[in-house]
């Protein structure tokens, strides 16, 4: 994979939710692993993601609403689009 901002922000934005959740394919997974391995902002954003859904939980101690992830990646992808112009 090309290692640059903005393909690991489309990255970051298209793939996290489904390889946080376990729900991404396998083969797809492994790819999205070997650029965490050579990626390490990538590897930091995605640590700072990690904390941030468990202080979350830790506020509030039932599941984050489906509603609220899919308005806040939309939010994110909107940026990121905003960005790229």
């Amino acid at each position: 994979m090309k290692h640059d901002e903005i393909t690991c922000k489309k990255l970051i934005l298209d793939c996290l939710l489904e390889y946080e959740d376990g729900v991404m394919p396998e083969e797809q997974r492994r790819e999205l692993q070997l650029h965490f391995d050579e990626c390490p902002p990538c590897v930091s954003f995605l640590a700072t993601y990690r904390v941030t859904g468990r202080t979350l939980k830790m506020l509030k101690p039932t599941e984050i609403p489906s509603a609220l992830a899919e308005t806040v990646m939309a939010f994110m992808r909107e940026r990121w689009e905003k960005e790229k112009k």
